[in-house]
């Protein structure tokens, strides 16, 4: 027959399946975090390689590219366009 067990040692398992499925969740989230941050990274590489394609950037250095991209996003017609963009991505 079965050996019952106290309420203590029900606690005490109990716990137990807590801090398993505490770790089994931690362990969910990494992966969720990884695949976010491969994601993240892959579209970093694919936008700048655009951004060499459209705008002829590819000999010129990080800090010359982001000075072109300050005055770039100065201009109205880019401001608007952004601003569109923004709409859209929030609104869709």
């Amino acid at each position: 027959m079965a050996e019952r067990k106290t309420p203590q040692q029900r606690k005490e398992e109990l716990e137990k399946k807590i801090e398993q499925l505490k770790a089994q969740k931690k362990a969910v989230q990494a992966q969720i975090n990884k695949e976010k941050r491969a994601l993240r990274t892959r579209r970093l590489i694919q936008n700048g390689a655009l951004a060499e394609k459209y705008l002829g950037c590819e000999e010129i250095l990080p800090e010359e590219f982001e000075k072109m991209l300050v005055k770039l996003v100065k201009i109205e017609q880019v401001k608007k366009l952004i601003e569109d963009n923004n709409k859209l991505k929030n609104h869709g």
